[in-house]
């Protein structure tokens, strides 16, 4: 389906200090925004909240959406943050474009996005912010919202060296059916190695080493100081680890001492309530 670039509302808010809105029109699909932006700078840029029907589905600093973006072989934002809802680096456009944002488009239950939009805090250090944003868009499809990228930070912690168990992100839920990938952004220090266990067997282990190879032997471009587990990394999109039916679901990272860290989770699923 053909798309087009268009430029975007302006945006209520924009001063240091403050939260920048956009609203966003409805009644077309969304593959990506464009956040163009000045007088402030992305560690500024505190947390960006993408919004439908009032609440959020993706929250993530810009700092991160840039990491991540880099790591899906985009170019560093210098100005210009994209905001991607497809699914970046797959060999098939179905898969891509399976997470776009179908906005306006209805379920048998009456169920579609009715209204969609962009929050970012700006620190009070920002020097003098000016924001405006673009769209990539296709027509909207028949069917209601479809299958949504939600994006959620969970931070944890570990006091010293050694192996930091994570049981308690939630999975298998309505917004988290799928595991489409996690990122762990640890404060200081490093991450030797990353495991998943499912139901109590092993569905993932590496040394981050091993890892990062096999990310650039696929369409990634891993980033120092972002640990990402990607099931997207050789570019197919049908292969999500999927959460529904699990008893229980764990993470377990070898760390070099004491850290704070943000797990990012990518998930599959269908619009929250």
């Amino acid at each position: 389906m053909p798309t087009i670039d268009v430029r975007m509302p302006s945006a209520a808010s924009v001063q240091a200090g403050s939260t920048a809105l956009f609203k966003l029109p409805i009644g077309r699909r969304y593959h990506d925004l464009t956040l163009e932006y000045s007088g402030v700078t992305l560690a500024q840029m505190t947390e960006i909240r993408i919004l439908v029907n009032g609440k959020p589905f993706q929250r993530f600093s810009a700092t991160w959406r840039d990491a991540k973006n880099q790591f899906d072989r985009l170019a560093a934002a210098n100005g210009l943050l994209k905001i991607p809802f497809d699914r970046l680096g797959l060999k098939r456009r179905d898969q891509i474009e399976q997470t776009a944002v179908n906005t306006d488009s209805y379920d048998q239950n009456g169920r579609g996005i009715r209204s969609f939009s962009v929050e970012i805090d700006i620190a009070p250090e920002a020097a003098a912010p000016v924001m405006e944003m673009s769209a990539r868009q296709s027509e909207k499809v028949g069917g209601g919202p479809g299958t949504m990228l939600h994006i959620q930070k969970y931070p944890r912690s570990i006091q010293g060296a050694g192996e930091l168990q994570i049981s308690d992100i939630p999975y298998g839920g309505v917004t988290t059916q799928a595991l489409n990938s996690i990122c762990f952004v640890p404060s200081t220090g490093t991450i030797s190695k990353m495991k998943i266990e499912r139901d109590t067997y092993a569905v993932f282990e590496r040394k981050t080493s091993h890892n990062a190879r096999e990310q650039q032997n696929g369409v990634r471009d891993p980033q120092a100081g972002y640990y990402f587990i990607d099931r997207t990394e050789k570019g197919y999109g049908g292969d999500p680890m999927q959460l529904v039916g699990a008893q229980d679901f764990r993470y377990f990272l070898e760390c070099s001492g004491a850290m704070s860290i943000d797990c990012m989770v990518e998930t599959l699923g269908a619009m929250g309530d």
